[in-house]
């Protein structure tokens, strides 16, 4: 404890407050990371925010005392993974994020009575727009989603207008949306925006790639002319290869399928009589019937106008005409049929099927390689019998079917599969968390041993040296390994010694005499091993 306590003392307090500020920084680096390793990480609570959203969520989340951290230029928040819950829900009832639309809530705003007529307009649209957004930005595989409705104002006196269109740019998380997801998008926009036809809706990624374009009513564009041809060929040639395959062996068939289509749109409407197929429709008869009496001369008293009288009956002659006539008249309803018959495109026009089927391979004996076989022609012949029927082969058409034998050309068996790499293990951890806490690691150790340890060296020396010096000897010099080495005394070393004083070296400044000289002369002669560990330490310590 004594020797320690004097080391100190020797030392002198410039190196002391040296080695007490070297020690403090390394212990500040250790303490922090230490920290870093031992606290909690941090997990994504949003991510792809705008700035303006960003800034309203930061202050939030510090009026609620909850640490935060922003990655990725602003866009990505982080916090804690036991708070990331806790934040999303707080923030969720407060509207944000709100995906950077405006939905329904902007006629929430009470200043809403001086609005002009446009101005409400405007705020309709907006507000149809964002919630349109919101919705599709909520699917799967979608990561947000920008709608643009232009809904035209009918014109009075106007007999034609124009009808309404919409633009949709989405933004995806994965590759690319099925169609069947596209045609769910164009018709949610449809049926929610008055007036809207589902044909009149454009669909984009933020790529710039055109997922719908917007056709003419019952029409179809040139996209869906080559979708409809390729997912008919798709079809037929996966019927094809399920029915060979199951025969011939998995991958022993290649099967090409070329559809000639026709897209055209017929309308047709035919009406059709038939005359013997009368059917009574009214029937109309009229009678009519009329008579006509005249008498003889004779004079005109009051006695022939009175009936049944002696007087009537006896003047003079009389005579009466009669006539009767009945009309019939029959309307037939003659039969007929009116036919419209509407022949939508895509109608297979001509189909041409390509099949090449392998032969068949024997095992060899041994390491020697496989025989290969040809197929018989009875097992072809149902082989072509059966892509027949399942295409749907009509000859009338021009339909061709084609079943070939053939040697196909194998690759080469792939060889065992390579071994894991050294860093397999680390697949499911944090690569960047932990290349962090190694490049701490390293910078400390380095800061250790090549800023700490030499200092501490260096002070170490400076002590021996002086001890040495207080005690009579033959001053000490460092040796290889940085520590304090001593020359042995040459012969007549002590008169030497009694007749001068030692010398310092490290503590001239200008010459030194020429006995000093003689002697390091003389212990180098009878020391040289030792002398050249001493020069190549000194070497050292000055690199």
């Amino acid at each position: 404890m004594n020797g320690f306590t004097q080391l100190l003392l020797k030392a002198g307090p410039t190196r002391l407050f040296a080695a007490l500020g070297i020690a403090a920084v390394v212990a500040a680096l250790l303490f922090t990371l230490v920290f870093r390793m031992g606290g909690e990480e941090k997990a994504l609570l949003f991510a792809g925010v705008e700035m303006r959203e960003a800034s309203e969520i930061t202050q939030r989340l510090e009026a609620a005392d909850i640490p935060y951290e922003m990655r990725g230029e602003g866009g990505s928040i982080y916090v804690a993974r036991s708070r990331v819950l806790d934040a999303r829900m707080m923030l969720s009832a407060e509207g944000l994020p709100s995906r950077g639309s405006i939905g329904y809530e902007i006629f929430d705003e009470p200043d809403a009575l001086g609005q002009t007529q446009f101005q409400q307009n405007i705020n309709r649209l907006r507000a149809l727009e964002g919630e349109l957004a919101r919705t599709i930005g909520s699917l799967d595989g979608i990561e947000s989603a920008r709608v643009h409705l232009v809904l035209p104002e009918r014109q009075l006196f106007a007999r034609e207008t124009e009808q309404p269109s919409a633009s949709i740019v989405i933004q995806l998380r994965r590759d690319e949306l099925t169609p069947g997801q596209v045609r769910a998008i164009r018709n949610l926009v449809a049926s929610a925006t008055p007036g809207l036809s589902a044909n009149r809706v454009t669909i984009l990624d933020e790529t710039g790639r055109l997922l719908a374009a917007p056709s003419s009513e019952g029409g179809i564009d040139a996209d869906g002319v080559d979708a409809r041809q390729v997912s008919a060929e798709e079809r037929i040639r996966s019927t094809v290869t399920n029915i060979v395959e199951g025969i011939v062996g998995q991958g022993n068939a290649r099967v090409q399928v070329t559809a000639e289509m026709d897209f055209n749109r017929v309308s047709e409407t035919s009406e059709r009589f038939d005359p013997e197929g009368r059917v009574v429709r009214s029937t109309s008869s009229t009678e009519e019937t009329s008579s006509d009496s005249s008498g003889g001369g004779g004079a005109t008293t009051a006695g022939a106008n009175v009936p049944d009288t002696t007087a009537g009956g006896a003047s003079g002659g009389s005579s009466a005409n009669g006539n009767s006539s009945s009309q019939e008249t029959v309307n037939y309803e003659i039969s007929h049929t009116t036919r419209t018959e509407v022949s939508e495109g895509g109608r297979i026009r001509r189909l041409s099927v390509a099949v090449a089927v392998d032969g068949m391979l024997t095992p060899g004996e041994g390491d020697a390689p496989p025989t290969y076989a040809p197929r018989s022609a009875e097992e072809m012949t149902r082989l072509t019998a059966l892509v027949r029927s399942a295409v749907g082969f009509n000859q009338e058409r021009g339909d061709v079917v084609e079943v070939v034998n053939t040697q196909f050309a194998r690759a080469a068996a792939p060889g065992a599969a390579e071994a894991p790499g050294m860093l397999a293990f680390m697949g499911d951890l944090d690569v960047m968390r932990i290349i962090e806490i190694v490049a701490a690691l390293i910078a400390s150790l380095a800061f250790v041993f090549f800023v700490l340890r030499p200092l501490i060296g260096g002070l170490m020396r400076g002590g021996a040296a002086a001890t040495v010096g207080a005690g009579g000897g033959v001053p000490a010099l460092p040796g290889g390994g940085g520590a304090m080495a001593a020359l042995p005394a040459p012969d007549g070393g002590a008169a030497m010694m009694g007749e001068e004083s030692s010398i310092d070296v490290a503590q001239i400044g200008g010459r030194m005499r020429q006995s000093s000289v003689k002697k390091m002369a003389e212990v180098v002669n009878l020391h040289p091993d030792e002398s050249s560990q001493i020069i190549r330490g000194w070497l050292n310590n000055a690199l």
